[in-house]
């Protein structure tokens, strides 16, 4: 995979949360859906069946592009905070020790898929900067929690320092947008909540690169 296609790999998830902004623009406009009672609805469902669901997806977020913040915070608007805190932990850190097997394990083709040449050069950077507090730092910035823990895997990194500084980062994080969802009442609610969690993180990403240069 060449950088260019890497590149374009990791914009999906703007790509994502653009077409859900969108959508929710057209159907509000249209009054398609019933926002508030989506929120009922989604609160009805049995915990179980959507704890098992918002699990899978924050893991399976390290091959495909599945905007994670949405997750979290609809954890907190389905679950209420102590179990929407658990389940979001849990869910990520199940996200980052994925990559991780993936970096240390998987054959380089599909290690390609994740991360690029130019992106474990990057990394090299982010390490002589900030040394194992890079896991703690990036576990919040878009598509940099994936890349951090490929190349923790490709780099041998011991797996219990990578996971409890990731663990460090992953919790503060969790709390905030868990906290906020279960505050969400509509769907408009949950998606403002996430659109503006999504963008704070990347301009924190955007000010780290900066930084670095």
């Amino acid at each position: 995979m060449t950088y260019e296609t890497g590149v374009r790999w990791k914009v999906l998830p703007f790509v994502v949360l653009g077409i859900v902004l969108l959508s929710w623009i057209v159907f509000e406009a249209f009054g398609l859906i019933d926002f508030e009672g989506v929120v009922q609805q989604v609160r009805a469902v049995d915990p179980v069946t959507t704890a098992a669901v918002i699990f899978a997806l924050l893991v399976v977020d390290v091959l495909l592009p599945v905007p994670s913040t949405p997750l979290i915070v609809l954890a907190g608007t389905a679950l209420g905070v102590p179990a929407g805190v658990a389940l979001a932990v849990a869910g990520s850190m199940g996200s980052s020790a994925a990559a991780y097997a993936l970096g240390r394990f998987a054959r380089p083709w599909l290690v390609r898929r994740v991360i690029s040449l130019e992106e474990m050069r990057d990394m090299g950077r982010w390490w002589n900067t900030y040394g194992g507090w890079l896991y703690a730092v990036a576990r919040g910035v878009p598509m940099m929690a994936e890349t951090v823990g490929v190349s923790a895997g490709i780099s041998h990194t011991p797996f219990s320092r990578f996971f409890w500084l990731t663990l460090l980062g992953t919790v503060p994080i969790c709390v905030a947008y868990v906290v906020a969802g279960s505050y969400a009442e509509t769907v408009e609610e949950i998606v403002m909540i996430s659109a503006v969690g999504f963008l704070a993180m990347v301009g924190v990403g955007y000010m780290l690169r900066r930084r670095l240069k």
